[in-house]
């Protein structure tokens, strides 16, 4: 990303942050170079003025988006920021932290001034405004070095060459622990500082007096290249109060004159008093302007004192605070490394393969601890060789020439005696300087790669070592024992996950031992299964043939039904001359059943040709509403002999719907027929249409019998079943009406069910598609 600075002037192209940025230095010191006065001044800044130069949200965005640029240039995640904890006045941070901190805003703002604009309105604190407001403004301009040394512990060095009413010449080093955070970034940071600092110090006389602000004039800069930043401010004198003094020897002038002008004269009553009242004045004029001064250095020692108990309580009170950051910042590295010690273990555990272990544990030392190089190496105690060794961050041609070599352990005062024979874990910080006791294969490694920083632990299992565990750093910062305590917890993981991995490899060879024996027995399991198949087929066939004679049969008994039926009606027509009553009756009642026999022969031939797959639908777009119109029509007759009512209930447009108009018809009937026939004489049916949606179509059938028994709703489309007893009810039939209902209404891709209302009727819901379906088109 490119800043808004000159080339030569570009902090962020050192990419991420070198130093800590906030807490303790390994050293203990806790890093106060910036006071978090200052961090929060440029946040609350950045936000103030992106709102003002955008759109109120976007301030909020720029600063959340500030934190995630920051945080991706720490790269320790247990020093990532909040904006909670950018905005708490009691932290301390490293410079370079400060610094990148302001090139982003910089660059988020998209101000090149952004610096001078936080000196000119945000950074002059509430503190040092009311600190220095009893002084005059020359004397807050002396005390420069002592509120920036308030701000930033250390970090420059500010010097007050000379300050005096209306002008002042201060001048502003870094120090040498500043300058080394900046490295060659020196005159890019250093103009950072010095934009915002000289604007701030321009601003004491306007924020702190009410006057103009002071002008600047800098004769050098350090982002030249000087050695120094070198101010020159001045600004309009205060006001003196010393012409009381001048009006007091006006008044012994004209005193004097006074006894010379009466000296040559008789004194009259009124000159007289005149020179007896002017010694009075002078003294009464002497005695307040000694009050005056000893109130004003009274005064001051006051405020002096107040001002050393602030900062005494302040200094307290930040020791404390930084203090309990750092427990924070402990606690949050020991939860971080529980944390990933965890997800280390439970990736460990994942796997049984030991090339498996041996990768996630060399990823775990290089990506999660960020280690440089690391190698894993296996221990074979009773020949006491290293016999394997794998490494990652090195080259293959070293692992071809180094790692693969047996490498024996003979002498136990050497390096890789102690870890792999004493079981003692090592840290190195100056490995040349442990030269002597390494053996020649380690030294060949180590030349090779000029590891100059190394951890090695020993893996061990239940008191054995059963390998090692090497890990390198390339950077300056020392390795520390909490490091050398990481790797160790890490290795005792590791070891456990090889051990683990070793004994299911013995594992595996047991099972290969009862694969064959379970062979044998699955064998002769295949050949009961084959027999099942056999079984199963025959079955199949046999129910093939079942269908079959099925449908033959319901064909063959259709011709002399259709017999019986011509002759009885014939015979009810008068054909065969006039009937008896009891004739008459007698083939009615032929006439009724034959028409049953029919349709129990038209269902089960349909639900042979349903099972057998041979049913066939002529599809095209119908309306519902027509259809049941049609099937009501068609149904009166039987519907007037038990004296029921048949309403069908529907919009004024069609209800259009992409089907088999005559199978829809045979769904309906079959509906129908079931309503009528539970419903009682005089009953009601009512069927209803209606378009439920956009892509389907419903038909309901209610009607005002006794309703379904609850047990028997889940079988109510079952072949055969039917809910009411013939002797409850006196129906009858075969119970394949509803079930070839529910295959026709399946084989449309629509969807049936029953609402039961006992003992008050029940009602029929069908939905059918208004589209073709993907099966049909």
């Amino acid at each position: 990303m490119d800043s808004l600075y000159p080339k030569s002037h570009r902090i962020l192209d050192r990419g991420s942050m070198a130093f800590q940025p906030f807490g303790k230095q390994p050293d203990g010191h806790h890093i106060r170079d910036v006071s978090g006065v200052t961090v929060r001044a440029n946040v609350e800044f950045l936000e103030e003025l992106v709102n003002r130069t955008q759109s109120p949200p976007a301030g909020s965005q720029a600063v959340e988006e500030l934190i995630r640029r920051l945080n991706a240039c720490i790269p320790d995640p247990t020093y990532h920021v909040t904006q909670d904890f950018l905005r708490n006045p009691w932290n301390s941070y490293s410079y370079e932290f400060v610094i990148f901190l302001a090139e982003f805003c910089v660059l988020l703002s998209g101000q090149d001034d952004f610096q001078i604009k936080l000196g000119q309105e945000k950074l002059l604190s509430p503190l040092v405004q009311v600190l220095g407001r009893p002084f005059s403004i020359s004397q807050i301009y002396a005390m420069f070095p002592h509120f920036a040394e308030k701000f930033g512990r250390g970090a420059l060095k500010p010097e007050a060459v000379s300050s005096k009413n209306g002008s002042a010449i201060l001048r502003l080093h870094l120090s040498e622990k500043t300058a080394q955070q900046f490295g060659p970034y020196r005159n890019g940071s250093a103009e950072r500082i010095c934009q915002s600092a000289k604007h701030a110090l321009a601003q004491i006389p306007s924020q702190m007096f009410g006057l103009q602000p002071a002008t600047i004039i800098e004769p050098c800069c350090m982002a030249d290249g000087a050695d120094y930043c070198e101010w020159h401010l001045s600004w309009k004198p205060q006001p003196s109060s010393y012409w009381l003094w001048p009006l007091a020897g006006l008044m012994v002038s004209l005193g004097v004159f006074s006894w010379f002008s009466l000296s040559a004269t008789n004194l009259s009553v009124t000159a007289a008093i005149l020179l007896a009242s002017i010694p009075t004045v002078l003294f009464w004029v002497a005695g307040l302007a000694q009050r005056d001064r000893q109130a004003i250095t009274e005064q001051r020692h006051v405020i002096q004192e107040q001002l050393a108990s602030v900062e005494s309580q302040h200094e307290a009170l930040r020791e404390a605070y930084l203090e309990q950051e750092q427990t924070n910042i402990d606690l949050q590295r020991k939860i971080r490394e529980q944390t990933m010690f965890r997800d280390i273990a439970s990736r460990l555990s994942a796997t049984l393969d030991q090339q498996g272990v041996v990768h996630i544990g060399l990823n775990s030392l290089t990506q999660d601890l960020l280690y440089d190089r690391a190698m894993i190496m296996r221990f074979d105690s009773t020949r006491q060789i290293i016999s394997h060794a794998q490494g990652q961050g090195v080259s293959e041609e070293l692992v071809e020439e180094v790692l693969s070599m047996d490498m024996p352990i003979s002498d136990p005062d050497s390096l890789e005696g102690k870890i792999f024979l004493h079981g003692e874990p090592t840290l190195v910080n100056d490995v040349p300087t442990l030269w002597h006791s390494l053996h020649p294969l380690t030294q060949q490694l180590v030349t090779a790669k000029q590891t100059q920083r190394l951890i090695l632990v020993p893996l061990r299992f239940q008191g054995t070592i059963i390998g090692g565990l090497a890990a390198a750093r390339t950077s300056t910062n020392p390795l520390t024992q909490d490091d050398m305590s990481i790797v160790m917890t890490v290795g005792n993981h590791i070891a456990l996950a090889l051990q683990n991995a070793l004994a299911y490899a013995d594992l595996q060879t047991l099972n290969q031992q009862l694969e064959a024996k379970v062979q044998e027995r699955t064998f002769d399991l295949e050949q009961a299964n084959r027999h099942l198949e056999n079984i199963n087929e025959r079955l199949s066939e046999l129910n093939e043939t079942k269908s079959r004679f099925v449908a033959h049969c319901s064909h063959e008994l259709r011709t002399p039904l259709a017999s019986i039926k011509g002759f009885s009606e014939n015979l009810l027509s008068g054909f065969g001359g006039p009937l008896t009553i009891k004739q008459e009756t007698s083939l009615k009642r032929i006439q009724a059943n034959a028409d049953r026999l029919a349709r129990m022969i038209a269902n089960l031939l349909d639900l042979s040709q349903i099972e057998a797959g041979k049913l066939q639908l002529n599809l095209s777009e119908c309306d519902l509403t027509a259809l049941a119109r049609e099937v009501v029509d068609h149904y009166f007759p039987l519907a007037k002999a038990k004296n029921q009512q048949i309403d069908v209930q529907g919009p004024n447009q069609p209800v259009n719907i992409f089907a088999d108009s005559d199978r829809i018809m045979q769904i309906l009937l079959n509906l129908l027929h079931n309503a009528s026939k539970f419903t009682p004489e005089s009953g009601s049916i009512l069927i209803t249409t209606e378009q439920s949606s956009s892509n389907q179509a419903e038909v309901s059938i209610s009607d005002s019998g006794p309703g379904i028994p609850e047990e028997a709703l889940s079988k109510l489309f079952d072949p055969f079943f039917q809910a009411h007893r013939d002797r409850e009810m006196g129906t009858k039939g075969l119970g394949l009406g509803l079930a070839i209902v529910q295959h026709l209404v399946s084989l449309h891709d629509g969807s049936i069910h029953a609402e039961n209302h006992q003992p008050h009727g029940a009602t029929f819901h069908v939905l059918f598609p208004c589209q073709p379906s993907s099966r049909h088109t």
